[in-house]
């Protein structure tokens, strides 16, 4: 492993799940029967979180051999046990999910930790261009960026700040893999859950895990006949645990989740209330978008220097709407438009967004 710095709680779990990798590898060399098929999913599931880890640290070719090893392993289950093989599916769809919504949430134009941006019209033309990552939240007009590819940190002003436009990363392109992954990923957990219950029956702790699991997918959609749906697989667990596994850990987190599902059913059944973004952005109310767009024009303000005309050329609202994730906006606008003008124009947009997506 290359020498590089690493955090302590970084470092720490990294430790953890090494040890871990350890000791399930040299269970499965000595375990037969029904607990070898947990062995090799715990030794797969581990395998990818050391990645995650690893990835986190930048050590992206360590990441990518614990991938490579988790999927050899995978492979070899598959001849022993097909199940086994639709696991270890279904654990890496889940994480190239997250991976594809973190991936958007970096290139859309809320600046957050994380966002990918490019430094432009600044006085040292060595730095005139370069890439970087937010490191916090702005203060007195100034965000810290850590530039790519270096050490330095720097101080920016959020006005010599625009974002990253890689034409391979557009969000409308990033977007669409969200979706992708996460049907994906709720197809295989549909398909998990059919074998379990073929197998071991509905009324068995592995079952209601499959069913938490899948709710989980569906809840996360933010659409409101998946989230209905997924109401229904965690009822049907916590009836089961309730009744045989009444102190297991994974009873109280279904519970959890599925009272946050009823309240955002609750939410879709009032007038206007839709996620513009299906499987990224949770719905929301009139009332949350002009918050929304409040905030979207007060950082296009910051980032074009207007804050004291407190107006934005409708180029730059067309390019702002565009990164939020309204790649259809083309409405006629006046030569600047003030925020009462932008939230209205915007909000309407979204709406019919909305409409057009449910």
């Amino acid at each position: 492993m290359s020498g590089q710095t690493i955090p302590g709680d970084s470092r720490t779990a990294l430790d953890k799940q090494q040890r871990a990798v350890r000791i399930f590898s040299q269970l499965e060399r000595t375990t037969l029967g029904p607990l070898r098929d947990l062995t090799l999913r715990k030794l797969i599931e581990t395998l990818i979180s050391m990645a995650d880890t690893l990835e986190t640290l930048n050590l992206f070719e360590e990441s990518q051999a614990t991938i490579q090893a988790a999927q050899a392993i995978g492979k070899r289950a598959q001849s022993e046990d097909s199940h086994l093989h639709l696991h270890q599916r279904i654990t890496a769809c889940t994480k190239n999910t997250m991976d594809a919504r973190r991936e958007l949430d970096d290139h859309t134009s809320t600046l957050h930790v994380g966002s990918k941006i490019r430094l432009h019209g600044l006085i040292s033309q060595t730095l005139n261009g370069k890439k970087g990552t937010v490191l916090g939240t702005a203060n007195n007009n100034r965000i810290g960026i850590q530039l790519q590819g270096e050490q330095r940190q720097v101080s920016i002003q959020i006005v010599n700040i625009r974002y990253w436009d890689d034409p391979e990363q557009n969000c409308h392109a990033l977007y669409d893999k969200v979706v992708a992954t996460a049907q994906s990923e709720i197809e295989l957990l549909r398909l998990e859950l059919q074998i379990l219950i073929k197998k071991s029956g509905s009324k068995h702790i592995d079952t209601a895990r499959a069913r938490f699991n899948l709710g989980r997918a569906l809840w996360l959609s933010n659409k409101p006949l998946e989230t209905t749906q997924a109401v229904e697989e965690f009822d049907a667990a916590i009836r089961f645990m309730t009744l045989r596994e009444p102190n297991h850990q994974i009873l109280n987190a279904t519970k959890a989740i599925r009272d946050v599902a009823l309240a955002v059913i609750a939410k879709f059944e009032k007038k206007g209330t839709l996620s513009a973004w299906p499987f990224w952005k949770s719905p929301t109310a009139r009332w949350e978008d002009e918050l929304d767009m409040t905030q979207l024009f007060r950082k296009l303000l910051a980032m074009t220097g207007r804050e004291k005309e407190l107006t934005i050329t409708p180029n730059t609202m067309l390019q702002g709407l565009y990164r939020y994730g309204l790649h259809e906006f083309c409405g006629p606008a006046p030569p600047l438009i003030d925020q009462t003008t932008f939230i209205e124009m915007a909000c309407e947009e979204l709406e019919n967004m909305k409409k057009r997506i449910h």
